[in-house]
């Protein structure tokens, strides 16, 4: 017996692809702007670490000069945490006009870094915990990264919202130099001492403007690959829709030739035998009858011989939805061929239980057929058998049930009789 073949739901499948795409293409995406964030970020680190470096290069060559003379002016005073035990020569009076005071790292580091703040760029603090200048004193991030550079760290980096704005922030240690002692000494740092660090603070949004480009162009490449994937995936999915309504199609009609009468789309022959052995193995389950009725049409051959094959199978057609009209929804009709049919009656506790639809049938069959504006008369003959009482086997049942027909063909048909 053909069956149809089974196969996994093509809009499932689809839905399951196209949850798949999006989802690695999402995938991808977050991965992608994860590693430009990385990207940032060391590039964050290393402008933070490039200039601190820098910084600590100035601060080192103005300490290994003794520190730098600048003309004195209403912006530029001298150091007042300069002391003159630190520097007796702190102011030196050139002329009537021009006095120069010393600007030791410290001093020059802060001017340069407030000088920075006023530009909105990188803004650097001198932290220290002992600070000579109160205005170098150690923020509370700043004292959290000089723990940690007092517990091993080379550096310490973070980002953090300040002033209400986002900043990465580094601070690198500062280490007591001999040259530094000179004004450092008074507070007990020997050489090598952690002094305290220099903080950069670089604003995370004057980058991530100059970054926004990659972003735009990580979301828009990803759209378009995800569009165009989105694109195929659906189009294979039409074509295999097709293929498949194709295919399915085709199915029908194989399964159709193979199970059904193509004249009058009743039950052919090969599932009228499934049925059969359907029914006795239910039959012997549930101890019941079960009454076979072979039926061949009576005078259909003047009429399929005089009016031609046309109008044969249009009465045939109409013998077909007659007998299933007759018949319980449970019952199988089958065509065997020409003019001869088969009816399955199951579940039946007495075979005199079939007597009533078998007249039926026989008056379905004795009503005039209009075919073609032409009145046609026809007539059933009809031999019935009963499982298990005529045979337990489909053979056996449509033999006896067969003899019984042609009894009643030769007593002139019109009627049926029990084999």
């Amino acid at each position: 017996m053909l069956t149809r073949i089974k196969t996994f739901p093509l809009k499932s499948l689809a839905i399951i692809i196209l949850t798949s795409w999006t989802v690695c293409i999402l995938a991808s995406a977050v991965w992608n702007n994860r590693q430009h964030e990385k990207e940032v970020n060391g590039i964050l680190q290393q402008i933070a670490r490039t200039s601190i470096e820098r910084d600590k290069l100035y601060r080192l060559w103005n300490a290994r000069h003794g520190g730098v003379y600048v003309p004195l002016t209403k912006t530029m005073q001298p150091n007042p945490y300069l002391t003159p035990a630190m520097a007796p020569s702190r102011d030196l009076k050139i002329s009537a006009d021009l006095t120069l005071t010393l600007i030791n790292p410290a001093y020059m580091s802060r001017q340069v870094y407030e000088l920075a703040r006023e530009k909105n760029v990188a803004i650097g603090h001198l932290a220290s915990l002992k600070p000579v200048n109160p205005k170098n004193t150690a923020d509370a991030w700043e004292k959290k990264a000089l723990k940690a550079v007092e517990q091993g760290a080379k550096e310490f980096s973070e980002t953090v919202t300040m002033e209400e704005q986002e900043y990465f922030r580094m601070l690198l240690p500062l280490l007591t130099e001999k040259t530094c002692l000179k004004c450092h000494a008074v507070q007990g740092y020997k050489e090598g001492d952690l002094r305290g660090g220099i903080s950069i603070s670089l604003p995370v949004a004057y980058f991530q403007n100059h970054a926004s480009s990659r972003e735009q162009a990580i979301f828009i490449g990803h759209s378009a690959i995800w569009a165009i994937g989105m694109m195929g995936i659906l189009l294979g999915y039409a074509a295999l829709a097709r293929g498949q309504a194709a295919r399915e199609q085709a199915e029908e009609q194989i399964l159709n030739l193979a199970h059904f009468d193509t004249l009058t789309g009743l039950v052919n022959r090969n599932l009228f035998q499934d049925r059969v052995t359907q029914a006795i193995t239910l039959a012997k389950r549930q101890k019941n009858k079960i009454v076979l009725l072979y039926i061949d049409l009576d005078r259909f051959k003047p009429i399929n011989d005089t009016f031609g094959h046309e109008t044969g199978d249009l009465v045939l057609q109409e013998v077909a939805k007659r007998l299933l009209a007759s018949v319980r929804e449970s019952d199988t009709v089958a065509r065997l061929g020409g003019d001869e049919f088969v009816v399955i009656l199951p579940e039946i506790q007495d075979k005199q239980q079939a007597v009533p639809l078998v007249q039926k049938i026989l008056s379905a069959m004795q009503y005039p057929f209009m075919i073609k504006a032409s009145e046609h008369s026809l007539g059933a003959s009809i031999g019935i058998s009963c499982f298990p009482d005529d045979g337990e086997d489909m053979d056996n049942l449509m033999k006896k049930a067969d003899a019984a027909m042609y009894q009643v063909k030769n007593q002139g048909g019109g009627s049926f009789q029990f084999s």
